[in-house]
């Protein structure tokens, strides 16, 4: 259900936004904009880390990015 809702918020599209302008490929994936690990495991704090809010969906080449080591993507 949630990751509907971020679909549907999305409109299939990636919401990463760079150099002010959003991305046009489509979202395959959802992305933790805080990662769980940085956003807290236990009570309040995993509830908020899990909200729709934290999530976005976004393309592969974003999420991978994000991930990669020596680019870090906001």
């Amino acid at each position: 259900k949630q990751r509907m809702e971020i679909w549907d918020r999305s409109e299939g599209l990636c919401e990463v936004i760079e150099n002010g302008e959003r991305c046009h490929n489509a979202a395959q994936e959802v992305d933790h904009i805080i990662a769980r690990g940085m956003g807290g495991r236990k009570g309040a704090a995993k509830k908020r880390n899990n909200s729709s809010e934290n999530l976005r969906a976004i393309c592969v080449y974003h999420h991978r990015l994000r991930h990669d080591v020596r680019g870090k993507l906001e």
